[in-house]
């Protein structure tokens, strides 16, 4: 009787986890967050911010943030659940625009972080 070839199982290739891309806050949410416009963050460091300024304002009890005037006005609401976090946030994100490049007086163009060194 002939031997029987028993199949290699294969293996899935792993894929690497997508680089979090930083998002633009709305002029709102990052005066909340850091008191100045123009914050650029990833989605889960806005939710991570949002739970530690609930926190540092005493309006967190528990799973639920109760919102204080700042915060009402800006999401709308009196109080935000757990999973109401991220759909709160979502209107307050958008995706930064790529950096635009500077024309100089001789007419190269250069990036906006090499013009800064």
């Amino acid at each position: 009787m002939p031997k029987r070839r028993i199949a290699k199982k294969r293996r899935k290739k792993k894929r690497a986890a997508p680089t979090p891309t930083p998002l633009a806050c709305s002029e709102g949410l990052s005066r909340l967050f850091s008191g100045r416009a123009g914050l650029q963050i990833t989605r889960g460091q806005a939710v991570s911010k949002l739970w530690a300024t609930a926190k540092a304002r005493g309006v967190q009890r528990g799973k639920t943030i109760h919102c204080d005037a700042e915060m009402a006005a800006l999401f709308g609401v009196s109080t935000l659940g757990f999973s109401d976090v991220a759909a709160a946030l979502a209107p307050h994100l958008s995706r930064a625009p790529p950096p635009q490049p500077l024309v100089t007086e001789e007419g190269r163009t250069t990036a906006a972080s090499e013009a800064r060194s």
